[in-house]
């Protein structure tokens, strides 16, 4: 077999897969398929948002599954493995299903259109379309699009960023075909400009960087001094603290006096002396007027006899 027809094979193989899935679990959130060729085995890994119900009571479900893909596909030595879909508004099949579903319970197709519409994009898709196809309102068939956003069409970002599935819905009326596309949240486009936030400012830092000469030289010294002194380590402040304790400080001789006892400001007082009386003074003055008197005496003789 040449290597294109080996692929055409696998490639046809899974998309029958692919579709027999969907129909088995339309009420798990079917949301796509994978399959792994290993050495030993081969890996199909379902992605749903509802895994329990692929699981089944006791693995029942997946026990049956396996049988399936063994007998119909000719898968050998098949393992089952179930993924929960974190996000279900951004999974296109999940999304697809989900609207087939509704409209074959009698859903009108605009308000379950919309609907999902606005989910997907509250999500946080960049983009949304979904195609509504077939007799949706008259015998004749026609198509409604519902979109939203931006969404590529064709290019690198359309294979890369755009989640795009179908399906279809089985009414009375006929088959109705359902397309939906996302444009998911992580998707660079080409030309858009993306302004990123500014980071925020740190504090300005006020400590001064020296180098370690410097540092040990100042430490040596302001040791003694800050040991007198807390708090304070610029030098021309220390200096001058220096020359105001050379000065002589009046307040300091006055704070002393008045820290002094009154019993001891009494004794070293001087006691005032009492003022002379009269009696005191008297006899000094009647002193000097008897020795006037005794000399006038003692020079009156001598003039008489003269």
């Amino acid at each position: 077999m040449s290597a294109v027809k080996y692929f055409i094979e696998q490639n046809t193989r899974k998309l029958k897969i692919d579709e027999f899935l969907g129909r088995e679990l339309n009420a798990a959130g079917y949301g796509g398929v994978e399959i792994r060729k290993m050495p030993m085995r081969t890996e199909v890994i379902i992605h749903a948002s509802r895994p329990g119900v692929v699981i089944g009571r006791r693995g029942s479900k997946i026990r049956e599954l396996s049988d399936i893909l063994e007998t119909d596909f000719g898968i050998e030595n098949v393992q089952v493995e179930v993924s929960e879909i974190e996000n279900p508004w951004l999974s296109a099949q999940a999304m697809a299903s989900r609207l087939a579903r509704q409209l074959e319970r009698g859903v009108r197709f605009r308000r379950m259109a919309y609907w999902i519409l606005r989910r997907v994009m509250r999500a946080g898709a960049l983009g949304c379309e979904i195609i509504v196809k077939g007799k949706l309102s008259s015998r004749r068939g026609r198509y409604q699009k519902f979109k939203q956003a931006t969404v590529a069409k064709t290019g690198e970002p359309a294979n890369l960023y755009v989640d795009e599935a179908d399906d279809t819905a089985i009414l009375k009326p006929g088959t109705i075909g359902i397309k939906v596309r996302i444009m998911q949240p992580d998707a660079k486009l080409p030309g858009v400009i993306v302004v990123k936030k500014p980071k925020p400012k740190k504090p300005a830092e006020l400590e001064l960087i020296k180098p370690a000469e410097e540092e040990g030289a100042v430490v040596s010294e302001t040791e003694g001094v800050e040991e007198r002194l807390d708090g304070i380590t610029d030098l021309e402040e220390l200096r001058e603290l220096e020359e105001l304790d050379g000065l002589e400080l009046v307040e300091d001789v006055e704070t002393t006096e008045e820290k002094k006892t009154p019993e001891k400001a009494e004794a070293a007082e001087p006691k005032e002396k009492p003022p002379e009386t009269e009696s005191e003074s008297l006899p000094d003055e009647k002193s000097t007027l008897e020795e006037l008197k005794e000399l006038d005496e003692l020079d009156t003789p001598n003039e008489g006899g003269d």
